[in-house]
């Protein structure tokens, strides 16, 4: 029991050094407001890396029954309208026309010789009486109705040597529009064998740009934001440009290294990451594939006040909203005046009375009291020159 005293008495001296100086008040631990801002959401200055992709995609198909003899163009390569793309073998095809017509050729003397027959049964038919004469109606609507479906086949089968004639007239297949080659799959399926597109182009002249968002920052972007886009190779070079998408329907797992050096990631260790696209006012300048930076445009980032999350804003009996700052190393309400509210990241911006630079408490009832001292753990400083999912922090 003595020893049980004794260590609890060291618990509280050590307490007491750590706070400076023991009193009836328990220091309440306090948080920079910019620290806040990077735990969820988006801060001023915070940098996307982002891509220009097309906004349009088109897809060219290849005919099944056919192979492809010449392939001059390959993934990455630029296109213009009109170039060509791929070659049938033609060889294959003049066999396949030849096929067709000899087929048709048979299908026109079936039915040659299904009038033959008609007209043979209608005139023994004209001299026959009683049961044979009713043997040979039947006989005549049998031979009609195979003629009605020979006739069928026929139109079927001069609409396949049309295709065969045109395809072997236009074997050589070329891009409908102009842009970037994204991908040639040259199976021709997918991964379940449903057919799929041969060669897929990325239109030219209809850029928009891609960037991800982190788990941390689902809500920091929302559409109709402005956007500076900034060239990564010279910073003063720039084009601004508004959020039309933010894609929560379509999250990807892992980081760049997986995917690029082929490590595997789990649903427990790895978090999703949301694409959002903006579309530049202008795309004089921008080139499909480029790699940009995106940041909030310069005027949005100076007015704008800084958004916490909600849980830290307090409100009086008549609707005052405040916040517990320190103030002196100690702890005091702050009247703020409240801007636009994000319920999807659950952030609240503060136009009045806060700032970036000032610490707050989480106001706990028991511990949040005018005068109260403060404390900080410097561990929680905001680092600079760090890396965020979907974020440049600079």
């Amino acid at each position: 029991m003595k020893l049980k005293k004794l260590t609890a008495a060291l618990c509280t001296a050590c307490l007491c050094l750590t706070l400076g100086a023991c009193s009836d008040q328990t220091a309440v631990y306090v948080q920079s407001v910019e620290g806040l801002m990077r735990m969820g959401g988006i801060a001023p200055g915070d940098r996307f890396a982002g891509v220009v992709v097309s906004e349009n995609v088109t897809e060219i198909h290849k005919d099944a029954d056919k192979s492809v003899k010449d392939l001059p163009v390959k993934e990455g390569d630029d296109v213009t309208e009109g170039q060509a793309l791929f070659s049938y073998d033609t060889d294959e095809l003049q066999l396949n026309l030849d096929k067709q017509k000899l087929e048709l050729t048979q299908m026109y003397a079936t039915i040659d010789s299904y009038n033959a027959q008609i007209n043979t049964l209608q005139q023994q038919s004209a001299s026959a009486t009683g049961t044979t004469k009713l043997q040979y109606t039947i006989e005549i609507q049998s031979t009609q109705l195979d003629l009605k479906e020979a006739q069928l086949r026929l139109k079927a089968k001069e609409t396949e040597v049309q295709k065969a004639e045109e395809l072997l007239e236009n074997a050589t297949v070329v891009a409908p529009v102009s842009g970037r080659i994204q991908s040639i799959n040259s199976s021709g399926t997918d991964n379940y064998g449903n057919p799929a597109a041969f060669i897929t182009i990325q239109q030219v002249g209809s850029y928009r740009i891609k960037g991800t968002l982190g788990e941390l920052q689902r809500g920091g972007i929302v559409e109709g934001d402005r956007l500076t886009i900034r060239s990564r190779t010279d910073d003063t070079v720039t084009w601004s440009g508004t959020v039309t998408l933010v894609d929560y329907e379509s999250p990807s797992q892992g980081n760049d290294y997986d995917r690029y050096y082929g490590s595997s990631s789990n649903e427990m260790t790895s978090s999703s990451k949301y694409p959002f696209y903006v579309q530049p006012d202008s795309t004089e300048g921008l080139i499909l594939g480029q790699h940009i930076y995106m940041e909030r445009e310069t005027e949005e980032a100076e007015t704008a006040g800084p958004s916490i999350s909600s849980a830290f804003i307090c409100y009086e009996e008549d609707g005052t909203a405040y916040v517990w700052a320190e103030v002196g190393g100690k702890l005091k309400k702050r009247v703020v005046t409240l801007g636009e509210y994000n319920p999807m990241a659950d952030l609240q911006e503060i136009t009045e009375g806060l700032t970036e630079k000032d610490y707050i408490a989480f106001p706990d009832p028991e511990l949040c009291v005018e005068g109260a001292p403060t404390t900080r753990d410097q561990l929680t400083e905001p680092e600079s020159d760090t890396v965020e999912e979907g974020i440049v922090v600079n």
